[in-house]
């Protein structure tokens, strides 16, 4: 559940508003056809989760002692044994094709105000 917001229903009833976020939020009590798509999601992110967590680590383990804002990343998998901090803009270098892990014994927190970038070609779903 998503708490503190006041959401209003879309009219088709299969999303809901807030001008406490920015786009469109979805439960599985809205309208058909969310909540299969909900599934398929969370179904999709199991996936993901899974592959990547069996992945090894490429990229050294425990970089910058777990604050990582302010560097560049080059594609790979990276392990933290640390929470993960980015306290500042961070960018993620790599082609189309080229893939991120970052996977961590701890919490990933994101400061406010910061910026993930993507350079090189790099694309969010990546």
């Amino acid at each position: 559940y998503m708490t503190g917001f006041s959401f209003t229903a879309d009219s088709s009833a299969e999303f809901s508003r807030s001008s406490q976020i920015t786009g469109s939020a979805y439960a599985t009590t809205d309208h058909d056809p969310t909540p299969s798509i909900l599934t398929t999601a969370v179904s999709d992110m199991e996936t993901a989760y899974k592959n990547a967590s069996q992945r090894t680590n490429t990229q050294g383990y425990n970089i910058g002692g777990g604050n990582i804002g302010g560097l560049t990343l080059e594609p790979g998998v990276y392990t933290f044994g640390t929470d993960i901090n980015i306290n500042s803009d961070i960018t993620f270098n790599g082609g189309a094709y080229n893939i991120f892990i970052l996977q961590t014994t701890g919490t990933l927190m994101q400061a406010a105000s910061t910026n993930v970038i993507l350079s090189g070609g790099a694309l969010a779903n990546n």
